[in-house]
């Protein structure tokens, strides 16, 4: 269950979890891909499919179209390498109304050759009640990032781990905002800060060991909270305008506050 309460100008995001889905069925996976995917595929809103303690690497895409919670037992215990070749390691497009949730997991490279955008892609919408959480897991040095689309929800008690000078954990856009194209119907809209109709990145901690590095990057209309995160290194907050993007529009709001910056010299900026 999700319960949003809003206080003055700041958005307290409330998530009430015990365990598994307490109306769902849990179904347990042997941690490979294909069984994700095979069970996912026959599973309900509201089911959990768990990733049993182990390392595996996954090296076909696994596809989310169903508000499941995927649960590993932890992090250290459940590590997904990364393997998938030009395309993401897990797709996921939120579903209307409901929550989906990945929880417990750690994720790692498992031989990616190429850079990609959206190593895990998740796509949602401002007008149709679909929610995301992503909380308790480990990114430790992907190669690539993920790409988050017009998605509301919490991203919460996470490391991240950017060791490889990889690009910003979460490039974040509001294209499809007010079901709109290019980010315009963020624009349109009113921002209501201190609302819940933001992507809250809160409570994390995030380790960079050289040079500049960001927390986000953003464009297309991209609204987004930055608070209570732990940044060591040279950790940054960051997003896009028209003058790099083109049609796109900017981003269009963030709220960035009580976080903790542990800089050193390879970075002078908290953002940009």
């Amino acid at each position: 269950m999700v319960k949003f309460q809003t206080l003055c100008r700041s958005a307290i995001v409330i998530w009430i979890w015990n365990g598994f889905s307490a109306l769902g069925t849990v179904y347990h996976s042997d941690g490979s891909a294909a069984s994700v995917q095979g069970l996912h595929d026959q599973v309900l809103n509201g089911d959990t499919i768990t990733v049993p303690a182990g390392t595996f690497t996954w090296r076909t895409k696994v596809t989310i179209s169903k508000s499941i919670t995927l649960q590993g037992a932890g992090v250290g215990q459940t590590i997904i390498k990364d393997s998938v070749q030009g395309a993401p390691l897990i797709q996921i497009t939120l579903a209307a109304s409901q929550v989906t949730r990945l929880t417990g997991i750690e994720i790692q490279d498992g031989g990616r050759t190429n850079f990609f955008y959206g190593i895990l892609t998740i796509n949602g919408s401002s007008t149709n009640g679909a929610q995301y959480r992503m909380d308790h897991c480990k990114i430790i040095n992907i190669n690539g990032i993920q790409e988050i689309d017009t998605v509301i929800g919490v991203i919460d008690h996470n490391t991240i781990v950017t060791d490889n000078g990889a690009s910003p954990p979460w490039h974040i856009h509001g294209t499809h905002w007010a079901d709109s194209d290019f980010g315009d119907g963020s624009w349109l809209e009113p921002v209501v800060y201190g609302s819940s109709k933001f992507l809250f990145i809160e409570d994390n901690t995030f380790s960079h060991a050289t040079g500049t590095q960001s927390v986000t990057d953003g464009d297309a209309g991209a609204r987004w909270v930055v608070r209570h995160n732990t940044l060591n290194g040279g950790y940054e907050v960051d997003n896009h305008g028209t003058e790099s993007t083109g049609r796109p529009r900017g981003c269009r709001a963030m709220e960035i506050y009580n976080n903790t910056f542990n800089g050193d010299s390879s970075n002078r900026f908290l953002g940009g």
